[in-house]
């Protein structure tokens, strides 16, 4: 793939991630809240977007990188935490928030990134030991 596509990709993933996420949380917000007229701040909702760019991206390396999967995985993690982080919860942080608070959210979210991501590769390995499996053995020494 030349540079334009993974670009493509990786917006394109950008755009869906921002909406699913935006309408995730207005939804929640709507159901926690009695309050139906107030809402997230409309600079909360945009800083998902660079979120959305970035995790996109992230998936992207995952997807198409020629590293070990381990590799692939540590750099993941990284890149959705590192974002995660400068575009979700430093400009949405709570005055007088202690850094315990924020050590606590983030062993949270590693251990749901773990889960998801141990997922993920379990059902990676599976399809490609099933198209392994069923794809047909053909000679190269067979004479035609």
């Amino acid at each position: 793939m030349q540079k334009k596509d993974y670009l493509k990709k990786i917006w394109l993933s950008a755009c869906v991630y921002y909406t699913a996420t935006t309408f995730l949380l207005i939804f929640l917000f709507w159901l926690i809240s009695d309050d139906i007229t107030r809402a997230m701040h409309p600079v909360a909702l945009m800083l998902i977007l660079p979120f959305s760019v970035c995790f996109a991206a992230a998936n992207t390396l995952f997807k198409y990188a020629g590293f070990a999967e381990w590799i692939k995985v540590l750099l993941h993690y990284a890149i959705t935490m590192a974002s995660i982080w400068c575009f979700l919860f430093l400009p949405n942080k709570a005055d007088g928030q202690t850094a315990g608070g924020a050590f606590i959210l983030y062993m949270v979210l590693t251990v749901i990134y773990a889960i998801i991501m141990g997922v993920v590769l379990y059902m990676r390995g599976k399809i490609k030991r099933i198209t392994r499996e069923e794809t047909k053995y053909t000679s190269v020494y067979k004479k035609k």
